[in-house]
């Protein structure tokens, strides 16, 4: 015997998921655009706050690398600097996940671009961000660089260089942002520019 009861909670249930993937379809393609970059705007920004952290042990170390110190001393804060490195790089790949949406819709051509941007931003980031990642693992196996001082010196380099490329792609995006205010207000408003 059908339960009258729970034939209307199974009717219910699948009106509001067709409801819910009819919004889907229904929802603005520039909304979708605009909060696929808002939600990789938070993602930038809380990979920034851990890189920042990270990122103020790595210049001390390099510092005392570049002058011929022994920065063996600092293995523990090389170690929180690796993880925080870790942490905010899952957050980069989050913001880049967020971004890899907007492809896909059907949106003003400066906004596909104004995304590629940035993910190409996050992709040299990323890759600098990995290197930068080596260093700590080789300085937490040779924190006097005793042996590895010369390879620790290239890592340095190849970070330097991947930064700039990163910076260079971060800075198109924001010319092309200010250039186009109207079309790509949302994602302007959200790096705070």
């Amino acid at each position: 015997m059908i339960n009258p009861r729970a034939v209307f909670v199974v009717m219910l249930i699948a009106l509001l998921s067709l409801a819910a993937g009819c919004q889907g379809l229904l929802e603005d393609p520039q909304e979708k655009a605009n909060r696929a970059i808002s939600q990789a705007n938070e993602a930038i920004a809380e990979h920034n706050r851990h890189f920042e952290r990270a990122r103020s042990t790595y210049e001390e170390v390099k510092q005392r690398i570049e002058s011929g110190e022994d920065p063996s001393g600092e293995r523990e804060e090389i170690r929180r600097a690796r993880e925080a490195m870790q942490e905010a790089r899952d957050h980069l790949r989050e913001a880049r996940r967020a971004l890899s949406e907007v492809q896909e819709l059907d949106v003003d051509p400066t906004v596909k671009r104004y995304a590629r941007l940035l993910s190409e931003a996050m992709e040299a980031q990323l890759a600098a961000e990995s290197r930068e990642l080596d260093f700590y693992r080789l300085l937490e196996e040779d924190p006097a660089l005793e042996e590895n001082r010369e390879r620790a010196l290239e890592i340095l380099e190849e970070v330097g260089r991947g930064y700039e490329r990163a910076e260079r792609s971060y800075d198109e995006a924001r010319e092309l942002a200010e250039s186009n205010p109207d079309v790509l207000r949302s994602g302007r408003e959200q790096q705070g520019g």
